[in-house]
């Protein structure tokens, strides 16, 4: 793959592709592209990345594919996803980890990296990301639970007295939240 264009990435509604050529090739697996740099400073508009195979690499067989992952502050990488010469493209949320204050925003501070990885690997990493889904939903749950619990009648522990409308209150106060931050459930814990 040295030397000419194989993969690209382009994030969604952003930017235009950004082939493997733009990224650093740290080793004969491993590439690095700097977001902050090569793409946009403020790399939480960023919300969703495809990446894309531009012709089928040799280099991959079919016990392996290129994974995609994200590191920022100098964090440990976080997968986002894979794409292989059998399933050439896709699209993957970013969902940027948090950082403390001391977090600054300068070169090398965020970065995507892509490698080849064996396909088994990559399919067990898949498998943690759907219990990740999964988590999300019974958090999505637990918040609408949170809500209707506000309307129990004191002293009966079993029953709840909902207005008619209660479900489209939670709903649009749900959304409000979740335009302001996507990931706010995973930020609250069981808050709801």
């Amino acid at each position: 793959m040295a030397g000419e264009s194989a993969f690209a990435v382009s994030f969604v509604g952003t930017s235009f592709p950004i082939t493997n050529q733009a990224f650093k090739q740290v080793d004969p697996t491993h590439w690095v592209l700097d977001v902050a740099v090569g793409v946009t400073p403020d790399y939480r508009s960023l919300k969703e990345v495809m990446l894309f195979m531009e012709r089928p690499i040799p280099e991959l067989s079919d016990t392996s594919a290129l994974g995609l992952y994200l590191s920022l502050g100098g964090q440990s990488w976080q997968y986002r996803g894979f794409v292989s010469n059998q399933h050439p493209s896709e699209v993957m949320p970013l969902q940027w980890p948090e950082v403390g204050p001391t977090f600054v925003l300068q070169p090398g501070a965020v970065q995507l990296g892509v490698s080849i990885e064996p396909l088994a690997e990559l399919l067990q990493k898949e498998g943690s990301k759907l219990a990740g889904k999964q988590e999300y939903a019974r958090r999505v749950a637990v918040s609408l639970f949170r809500y209707m619990e506000s309307f129990s009648i004191a002293g009966a522990s079993n029953q709840l007295v909902l207005p008619t409308n209660a479900l489209e209150h939670w709903f649009n106060k749900f959304n409000d939240k979740f335009k302001r931050d996507p990931d706010f459930l995973m930020h609250e814990g069981d808050k709801g």
